[in-house]
Parts: C-alpha cells; sequence; structure tokens
C-alpha cells in the first residue's frame, strides 16, 4: 500500500502543466488543446502526447478521484516530458537549481518517500 496520497502528489502537477502549455502550439489547434481520439488531425498531430497527458492531468481534472499509482505515473511521464527538453548541460543536476531541476527534486523526494515507506 503507498503512503502518499493525494495531497502529496497534486501540487507537482501544476510545474508541468505550465511547462507542456507553454511549449505547445495551441493558435491552430482546432479543439483548443482537447485531444479528440476521432479526429485524424489529432491522431496526426505532433503535439498528441502533450495533448493526451495535459487532458488526463488539466487542472479541471479530479485527481482526488484517480488512483495514487496513477497519479505517480502520470508524474514520472511528466518528468520524462521535462528531462527531453532540457539542454545538454543539465546533464550533471546536482548542483543545478533551475525550476525544471527543482521541480524534479521535489518529485523524485515525493516518490522515494513512498519507496522508503515499504521497505521491511
Amino acid at each position: 500500500m503507498s503512503s502518499l496520497e493525494y495531497k502529496d502528489l497534486a501540487p507537482l502537477f501544476d510545474f508541468p502543466r505550465k511547462r507542456i502549455l507553454q511549449s505547445m502550439d495551441v493558435y491552430h489547434c482546432p479543439h483548443a488543446v482537447f485531444y479528440n481520439q476521432r479526429d485524424e488531425r489529432c491522431i496526426t498531430c505532433h503535439q498528441g502526447e502533450e495533448c493526451l497527458w495535459m487532458n488526463r492531468n488539466d487542472a479541471l481534472i479530479a485527481l482526488e478521484e484517480k488512483p495514487i499509482d496513477e497519479l505517480k505515473q502520470q508524474l514520472l511521464i511528466a518528468v520524462d516530458y521535462i528531462d527531453a527538453n532540457l539542454t545538454p548541460h543539465h546533464l550533471s543536476r546536482r548542483d543545478c537549481d533551475c525550476d525544471n531541476c527543482h521541480w524534479r527534486n521535489r518529485v523524485q523526494q515525493a516518490l522515494n518517500k513512498d519507496i522508503n515507506t515499504l521497505k521491511p
């Protein structure tokens, strides 16, 4: 059983939401960033994964109704997204205090808290 609660994870979604939306070209989106799985334009759009993540984790979505394991998985996807958009000098993040690395460390601390409570 996870020791994490919704209140531990929910605030961690704000940063990737902001970063993902900043990186998206929403001006030409016919659905205003609401992914439509039946629209060929959405299926072939280069921002499909970002749209899917936003639609699953937007501020209007009731995250508190999702299982903790799903929230953890969605945060890991967001970590991968943030990591993929970092510049090469971020390969050594130990000393970096930029917003991206600070958020990533907060996520890691939250997930490590959960792992440490599962150890015998």
